[in-house]
């Protein structure tokens, strides 16, 4: 908590961004139909990028396999 007493911008920032990875992770686990390989692949860059992660999913993100 002592992050929150110093900087509370930068606790709900980082707060929000890994709600938004854990979104993605299981709009991509349950609510796509990407082959195996594909899955894996956006999971590693979810949680091996977290900051850019997310958005790089929800911008590449193929529609068409929805």
């Amino acid at each position: 908590m002592d992050l929150f007493l110093r900087n509370p911008f930068l606790f709900v920032a980082v707060l929000l961004n890994y709600l938004m990875v854990v979104y993605s992770l299981y709009h991509l686990i349950f609510k796509t139909n990407y082959t195996l390989n594909e899955r894996l692949t956006w999971m590693v860059v979810l949680w091996i990028i977290p900051v850019l992660g997310p958005f790089a999913y929800w911008f590449f993100w193929d529609r068409r396999k929805a």
